[in-house]
């Protein structure tokens, strides 16, 4: 069998571009109706993305010494996305992304009050799209119903010897979603 050579691949003859994993954006909606676009600029990365596609355990039955397997239900289907925040202070010297992410957790439920709130008044959209250098979108995800399902992590350790800035990370939720694919 012959070496593969340049002129024998299909993607580099036809100068096929690869997916980059960070030429994404992400839009959250929150019901507090904040800067979504503001918002946009501090979205570091995102994870849980492969969950979409929730996996399908198998099911076993036994006859005699003879196994027989099918696909079973899926253990969850729902989605949690893991965002990971740059933060900043504004001119009035308030870490908005940190309150924003705060607010909204605390219409889930209010730690300094106690409160629970009503899944109508806390869920928000999420969309993400992918897409390539010139910014042509390929694939499309947008979550419904989305909410924090945990306080917003930040400035959890403070720290003299590092010189990195402060990052918040949080975790949302989604029950359902809609992905579109070029």
């Amino acid at each position: 069998m012959p070496l593969s050579h340049y002129s024998q691949a299909k993607a580099s003859l036809n100068m096929y571009e690869p997916v980059q994993v960070n030429l994404f954006e992400a839009t959250i909606l929150t019901p507090l109706n904040p800067d979504a676009g503001l918002i946009l600029e501090h979205v570091k990365s995102i994870q849980g993305l492969q969950n979409i596609n929730p996996s399908v355990d198998a099911v076993t039955q036994k006859f005699k010494q003879a196994d027989r397997s099918y696909a079973g239900m899926p253990s969850q289907t729902f989605v949690d996305l893991t965002f990971v925040f740059t933060l900043n202070l504004n001119d009035a010297n308030e870490n908005y992304i940190y309150k924003q992410m705060r607010d909204w957790y605390a219409l889930t439920y209010n730690p300094l009050t106690g409160e629970y709130g009503l899944k109508k008044d806390y869920v928000g959209t999420l969309i993400i799209v992918q897409h390539n250098r010139p910014g042509k979108i390929f694939r499309k995800l947008t979550f419904k119903h989305v909410f924090p399902i945990q306080q917003p992590q930040a400035m959890d350790t403070l720290d003299y010897t590092t010189p990195e800035p402060a990052e918040l990370t949080m975790v949302l939720r989604s029950d359902f979603w809609n992905e579109e694919n070029s």
